[in-house]
């Protein structure tokens, strides 16, 4: 397809509840992809969103007559690395796996009506698991990204550096999620404006 180059000059990467579907394409609004939805805030610009495969190379199988008789089909897993820049109790419990969010005390289950927030963190990190959709918007196009199941933990160290955004670096293991043999769709370049 002519001109179906992307070049995503903004984006947005939203979590739910495992098994929510991906929103009807194109979607009209990526800032607002509905309800059910939540924002993990802003992303690095300047480490993007990296995928990545695992897993063994293919490799042939033959026999004395055939020396190319079969392939084998090893098991790939794939990741989507981000890297958050908000430092908020939802990016604390996707890096470090659970934990509890307290109130202005340090110890006490946060409430609603706290206006500060502390995040406990966990003795033992559980993975988050969470459906994944990232919005890639270039001028009035877009790439949409679906995984219906993702389990989310940090994935490399957290560093400070007095000339840069600190980043909490998270990675997404896609996952087949219930019911399904597939881990993710991905759209063409899609036009989204009028």
């Amino acid at each position: 397809m002519a001109d179906s180059q992307v070049l995503p000059s903004t984006g947005y990467v939203y979590v739910a509840p495992v098994g929510t579907p991906m929103p009807a394409l194109p979607i009209a609004d990526p800032k607002a992809p509905g309800a059910v939805w939540k924002t993990i805030g802003n992303t690095s610009l300047e480490n993007g969103i990296s995928r990545e495969v695992d897993g063994d190379d293919p490799e042939v199988l033959g026999s004395w007559q055939n020396p190319a008789l079969r392939t084998t089909q090893p098991v790939k897993t794939r990741s989507v690395t981000l890297n958050l820049l908000d430092w908020t109790v939802e990016a604390y419990a996707l890096y470090y796996g659970g934990g509890v969010v307290v109130g202005p005390d340090g110890i006490t289950p946060a409430k609603d009506t706290d206006t500060v927030k502390a995040f406990r963190i966990p003795a033992n990190s559980v993975p988050q698991e969470k459906a994944l959709l990232i919005v890639a918007v270039d001028g009035e196009y877009q790439v949409v990204e679906h995984y219906g199941k993702t389990s989310i933990t940090g994935s490399d160290a957290i560093e400070t550096d007095p000339a840069a955004l600190a980043e909490i670096p998270v990675t997404a293991t896609t996952l087949s999620a219930p019911g399904t043999d597939y881990t993710g769709t991905i759209s063409e370049r899609l036009k989204y404006t009028a």
